[in-house]
C-alpha cells in the first residue's frame, strides 16, 4: 500500500476539499496528501485543521504554481517515502468511480508494467456537457469513451484537439482507442505521475499556476522520450458544476482570465510556453515550424502522426 500516494493542490478552496474530495475520492487505503498553494492565512489554518482531522499530511508549496506543488511532495517522497513510485494528482471536482481504481493501478506497478512512463491518464467522463450519455453508458455496464487525453501537436484544429468522440468521430471506428495507447498531454483533471521519471526528466518552474502546468509536464516527458499514456478501462468523473456550491466558477480558464487570482492564479502563462517549446499553444500552426528542433524525440513523432488513423502506439498492460 506504499507504491502510490494521492494528493491535491489546494488554494482557497478548502470548505470543498472538505465537502467533495474526502468524500468522493475513495483511495483504497493509500496515503492522501494536501499541498497548499499559497492559501490566505484564514484558509491556510481551516486547511491545517481539516487535514489534522482526517489524519491527512498537510505541506506548503516551496513556491508557487501546481508544478511547484508537486515538486514540494516529491521532496517530501525523496525524504520520507521510499516505497512510493507514483504520484495521483487530482482536481478537486474529479474522482475515480472504477472501483478498485487504485489498487488496480498499484499491481501494474508491482508488476513493473509502468516503469518507463511518464504520465498516466485515465477516461474521463462528465453528467453530459462534454461526453454525452458516457456515464449512463458507464452505469449500464458498458465501456463509452470519453475524453481521454489532448492531441497538440499533431491535429493542428484548435477545437478538434480534445480527444474525445464529440469532437473527432473517428474515435470509435477504431478499438485502438481502447487500449492502453501513447497521448501526447494527459488530461489533467487527474493525472498520474511516475516519481523516479519525474526525478529525471522534469525541471518544474513557478511561472505556471494553475494552467498549463501539466500539459508543460507531458511535453517535457515527450521531449526525454518518456511515453504519456492513457488507461482507457479506468474512469474518472469530472464535476465542474459541483464548484458552484462554493461560490467558485465553474470553469476555471474563464475564472482567471476575469481576475480571480484568489482561486486560479495568474492565467496560464503562454509567453513562457512559446520560450519553452518554440511555438505558441494557442496557435496550433506554429507548432510544424519547430518540428526540426525536436529531431529524435516523442514530440517529432507526434508531429508528424496522423491522429485520425489511431494512437501513435498502443501497449500490451495485460489485465488490469
Amino acid at each position: 500500500m506504499s507504491n502510490i500516494i494521492i494528493y491535491v493542490s489546494s488554494r482557497n478552496n478548502y470548505d470543498m476539499l472538505s465537502g467533495e474530495v474526502l468524500k468522493n475520492i475513495n483511495t483504497d487505503g493509500f496515503e492522501f496528501i494536501n499541498v497548499d498553494d499559497k492559501s490566505s492565512t484564514e484558509e491556510l489554518e481551516k486547511g491545517k485543521k481539516i487535514c489534522k482531522d482526517n489524519d491527512i499530511v498537510f505541506l506548503e508549496n516551496k513556491s508557487r504554481g501546481v508544478q511547484m506543488a508537486t515538486q514540494t511532495l516529491v521532496d517530501f517522497i525523496n525524504d520520507n517515502r521510499p516505497d512510493c513510485k507514483w504520484i495521483f494528482c487530482f482536481q478537486h471536482d474529479c474522482y475515480p468511480i472504477t472501483k478498485n481504481f487504485f489498487n488496480r493501478i498499484s499491481n501494474l506497478i508491482n508488476d513493473n508494467k509502468l516503469d518507463e512512463f511518464g504520465t498516466l491518464g485515465f477516461n474521463r467522463i462528465d453528467m453530459g456537457k462534454h461526453t454525452k450519455n458516457s456515464y449512463q453508458e458507464w452505469k449500464g455496464g458498458l465501456k463509452p469513451l470519453g475524453m481521454v487525453g489532448l492531441a497538440h501537436l499533431s491535429i493542428l484544429n484548435e477545437s478538434k484537439r480534445w480527444l474525445q468522440p464529440s469532437r473527432n468521430g473517428w474515435m470509435l471506428d477504431n478499438k485502438d482507442w481502447f487500449k492502453p495507447f501513447s497521448v501526447e498531454i494527459t488530461a489533467w483533471t487527474a493525472v498520474g505521475i511516475n516519481v523516479l521519471n519525474w526525478n529525471k526528466f522534469i525541471e518544474p518552474t513557478d511561472e505556471y499556476h494553475f494552467h498549463l502546468w501539466a500539459p508543460d509536464v507531458s511535453i517535457q516527458f515527450l521531449y526525454n522520450n518518456c511515453d504519456n499514456v492513457v488507461l482507457p478501462e479506468l474512469y474518472i468523473m469530472n464535476r465542474q458544476e459541483l464548484k458552484e456550491k462554493y461560490g467558485i466558477d465553474v470553469n476555471s480558464a474563464r475564472g482567471a482570465q476575469r481576475g480571480d487570482e484568489y482561486y486560479f492564479g495568474e492565467y496560464s502563462n503562454f509567453k513562457v510556453w512559446e520560450d519553452r517549446w518554440g511555438w505558441d499553444y494557442k496557435t496550433p500552426s506554429t507548432i510544424s515550424d519547430v518540428k526540426q528542433s525536436y529531431e529524435g524525440t516523442l514530440i517529432e513523432e507526434f508531429i508528424s502522426h496522423n491522429t485520425s488513423s489511431g494512437p501513435l502506439k498502443t501497449f500490451d498492460l495485460g489485465d488490469y
